[in-house]
């Protein structure tokens, strides 16, 4: 034989060994926590490199002609669609008993009971069907994570979260501010003592005459199609008092006592219950009683959209600008906030561009009121919930946490993300699996 074929050959057997050894893991993950069926396909080719995404679907349920979700009424949703959006999913890509991913990935909480039930017994199911761990994912979790994926809409990317870092998780059912050291390893630095902002947002859309199944997206869109010399018109309001306030409508920020606005305080919260009060009670007093009319005149509505979500998000930067005070880099905070360079947002709330626009301006980390921080945006399609993230989520665990779940596992309403591996129904991987499952 030649050199030339002996070369050839040992050249192919090399490009064949770096095959195999680098062949792709795929991950099928499904979500449905709230009203939206989700699903996802990603693969992995190489650890610590991040997944492809393959395809990803998703159907919403219509809850803007019954005033919100109705949880019955998601749980019959996510029955009926689930397993149907799945079958088509799976015969698109070819996905089957013969040919199955190799891991499967599932919301197991927090979120409403009956709508993570629909979709973890499907999962329960798909896992004994085709013979592949399942992994049950923290919802959350999932949201702190997608800002390590690619944005679509950024050509030059930058590089994803460096642990520790800290995460403000806004959404329809949460707000936290996260310190997160590892996968595993989550402090919640600040909590919310009433609604989430989300949650707030869409009711105070709501009282001001909205419609849409995004309230929250809707009153966005309101506010920024107000004329330009009305929103300066109307930030230079004060509308801390009803004194020389010709609409008399009134707003304060939670927590604004001398008591509360300590920065070494022990518990520093967000709350956002009272936006929605302080709409109710001026249009009892100034709408319905006086003029026996429940609407505000057009001008009315555009100032009260406008302060209202100005004043919403102003608490968001209130509270964390006080955490910083607290466990920041200053000589008298307790310096717990050492070694963090990124601060990432996410969940559906993070879509809104005038709360991204406040977090960089108006964050304040350091003595100079500068912040050292490098700021970290999922991609605006990855912000509501998707399944994307909870199979990324699913993967990190199994691969780094070395964590699966058994398939005696419930659903968990409630999950508080620093008891992430605490609960039951967690088992270990040993590397046998890991290899079958990664193939690396």
């Amino acid at each position: 034989m030649r050199v030339e074929d002996l070369t050839h050959d040992w050249i192919g057997s090399r490009r064949l060994a770096n095959t195999i050894h680098f062949r792709s893991y795929r991950a099928l993950a499904i979500e449905s926590s709230c009203d939206d069926s989700c699903i996802a396909l990603l693969e992995r080719t190489k650890p610590n490199q991040t997944p492809t995404i393959i395809d990803h679907a998703k159907r919403t349920l219509h809850s803007a002609d019954v005033g919100g979700i109705m949880p019955t009424a998601a749980y019959t949703y996510h029955m009926a669609t689930i397993a149907n959006m799945c079958r088509e999913f799976c015969k698109k890509h070819g996905i089957s008993a013969t040919s199955p991913p190799d891991l499967i990935c599932v919301t197991r909480g927090p979120g409403m009971a009956g709508s993570l039930s629909s979709s973890t017994e499907f999962a329960k199911g798909l896992s004994v069907a085709w013979d592949v761990p399942l992994v049950g994912v923290h919802h959350m979790l999932g949201h702190l994570l997608t800002s390590f994926l690619p944005q679509q809409s950024q050509p030059n990317q930058t590089p994803p979260p460096q642990f520790p870092f800290l995460s403000l998780l806004c959404s329809g059912g949460h707000t936290l501010l996260v310190l997160s050291k590892s996968i595993s390893e989550h402090e919640i630095i600040i909590n919310v003592s009433d609604i989430a902002v989300g949650d707030s947002l869409d009711k105070c859309a709501r009282e001001l005459g909205m419609y849409g199944n995004m309230l929250g997206r809707e009153l966005e869109t309101f506010i920024d199609n107000i004329p330009q010399h009305e929103k300066d018109e109307f930030e230079d309001m004060n509308v801390g008092t009803r004194i020389g306030n010709k609409y008399k409508f009134r707003l304060t920020l939670p927590y604004q006592t001398p008591k509360n606005g300590k920065f070494n305080q022990d518990d520093i919260q967000f709350a956002f219950a009272q936006f929605l009060s302080n709409i109710q009670e001026y249009k009892k007093k100034f709408y319905v009683s006086d003029s026996n009319s429940d609407t505000f005149d057009d001008k009315t509505k555009r100032m009260i959209a406008y302060k209202t979500q100005e004043y919403i998000f102003d608490h968001i930067i209130d509270r964390i600008n006080l955490s910083m005070k607290k466990h920041g880099l200053r000589r008298q905070a307790d310096g717990k906030f050492i070694g963090v360079c990124d601060f990432v947002c996410s969940g559906g709330v993070a879509a809104n561009k005038r709360l991204r626009e406040k977090l960089f301006k108006d964050l304040k980390f350091d003595e100079i009121g500068q912040s050292p921080f490098k700021f970290h945006f999922p991609d605006l399609s990855l912000c509501t919930d998707n399944a994307i993230m909870i199979g990324l989520a699913g993967m990190e665990i199994f691969e780094k946490l070395k964590l699966k779940t058994d398939l005696s596992f419930t659903p968990l309403r409630k999950w508080p993300l620093n008891e992430l591996t605490t609960v039951d129904s967690w088992v270990k991987v040993n590397d046998d699996e890991i290899n079958r499952v990664c193939k690396y």
